[in-house]
């Protein structure tokens, strides 16, 4: 029996991905598959495999529920951006990243190359330290302004209501870009509603947006 966790928002594309699972590995390989789709940590601490959709940027951040991993392998969904493994969190540098468009030859590669590695039966290797994490986070200004224009307020809206030249708005949203390797206002906005959404214990950003 093998667990396998699929967080992916999409019906149909989740639909497709157990599909290929289960012919892959239960026609493939003759093993019987319990999908679970509710991230939480008990199914994280179950998972034999986990296959997480991403939006650009998300491997940068914290995602607590990470540390109740104890064994398996990860598949992140990306749309077709890099990581390099020395850039990320300690949660994800196991991770293995395929493209969501890619060629089904390439997924079928990704899940054969996981079965193996659950063959093998292997513990994670090393226990995350939060306190010794890289992840990337948003400076307490940033997180302000971010929270604004997630809001919809306009630059000459925030620096009024800040009390802030606009060129230090622009500054900060460039900065926040380029942290985060984001190319787009689209890709902003996908990666503060994850942001926001995450089960931290402070959430500054969420808080924000509350206020």
């Amino acid at each position: 029996m093998v667990n396998v966790l699929i967080n992916e928002t999409e019906t149909l594309y989740c639909y497709a991905l157990k599909k290929l699972i289960v012919d892959l590995f239960g026609t493939q390989f003759g093993c019987e598959i319990e999908f679970m789709t509710e991230f939480t940590r008990e199914n994280i601490s179950n998972a034999d495999l986990m296959v997480l959709s991403l939006c650009r940027g998300e491997p940068f951040i914290c995602t607590p529920e990470l540390l109740a991993r104890r064994k398996g392998v990860m598949i992140g969904l990306v749309n077709g951006e890099h990581y390099s493994k020395e850039t990320l969190p300690a949660c994800f540098q196991e991770m293995v990243f395929v493209s969501r468009d890619a060629p089904l030859s390439d997924f079928y590669r990704v899940f054969s190359s996981a079965w193996h590695t659950l063959q093998r039966h292997e513990e994670i290797r090393v226990n995350p330290v939060c306190a010794e994490c890289q992840h990337r986070t948003l400076s307490p200004r940033q997180t302000v302004i971010m929270a604004s224009l997630y809001q919809g307020l306009s630059t000459p809206a925030i620096a009024q209501k800040l009390k802030i030249d606009s060129k230090t708005v622009y500054a900060h949203k460039y900065d926040v870009m380029q942290k985060f390797q984001l190319e787009s206002d689209h890709h902003l906005q996908a990666l503060l509603t994850r942001m926001r959404d995450k089960n931290m214990q402070i959430n500054l950003l969420r808080e924000c947006l509350k206020a």
